[in-house]
């Protein structure tokens, strides 16, 4: 559903027409929440990355190559010298506190964030890379997008609903439509947590 759509199946829910911010902000609420219910492979998109030299050690300001950056999924090599481009070794992701092998020496090909920087050190000198990241929807109103509005679009509509009726003071209505809205994040989550159907 567009996002007049589902502003308008909310206003069904709610017969509150004449509250406009709130039904947009719900929805706005509603949408974020129900991307960050899980990794959904759909929320990955994938960047190629070129770095200002070659070398082993490289950083990303994550936040300011995807503003809507969520979470990192991988990172990997990238060979600009062939036709098509050709993706090489994935980067094992650490955490911060793991950069150091068994015998106190710092691994190779790996990458870990810390803060506002994807750090990554490789064995080899690096320009390119290709990343693939889960990436908030656009909630903007003007450019709004979100897949699971498309697919399961009353997910949105009854947890921004339910948001509405929390506003109002009704809390009979918000609690019917919360568990509606949970309802629906079974169905979301059994559909599109793996992209083979398993």
């Amino acid at each position: 559903m567009t996002l007049t759509e589902l502003i308008n199946n909310v206003y069904i829910l709610t017969n509150r027409p004449d509250l406009v911010s709130q039904t947009f902000l719900a929805i706005q609420s509603a949408t974020l929440k129900m991307h960050s219910s899980d990794y959904y492979y759909k929320d990955i998109s994938e960047f190629p990355v070129q770095f200002n030299s070659s070398t082993y050690f490289q950083q990303i300001e994550y936040k300011t190559l995807i503003p809507r950056w969520r979470a990192l999924k991988y990172i990997r090599k990238l060979d600009i010298s062939t036709t098509p481009n050709t993706p090489g070794k994935f980067f094992d992701i650490l955490t911060p506190d793991n950069i150091l092998d068994s015998y106190s020496i710092q691994r190779e090909d790996v990458c870990y964030v810390a803060g506002q920087i994807l750090q990554i050190r490789s064995c080899t000198a690096i320009e390119y890379a290709l990343m693939g990241a889960y990436i908030h929807p656009d909630i903007v109103q003007a450019t709004y997008s979100s897949w699971i509005a498309m697919e399961f679009p009353f997910a949105i509509i009854f947890e921004a609903a339910a948001t509405v009726f929390k506003m109002i003071g009704k809390k009979d209505e918000e609690s019917s439509n919360r568990v509606l809205a949970g309802e629906q994040i079974i169905m979301l989550k059994m559909t599109n947590i793996t992209a083979d159907g398993e």
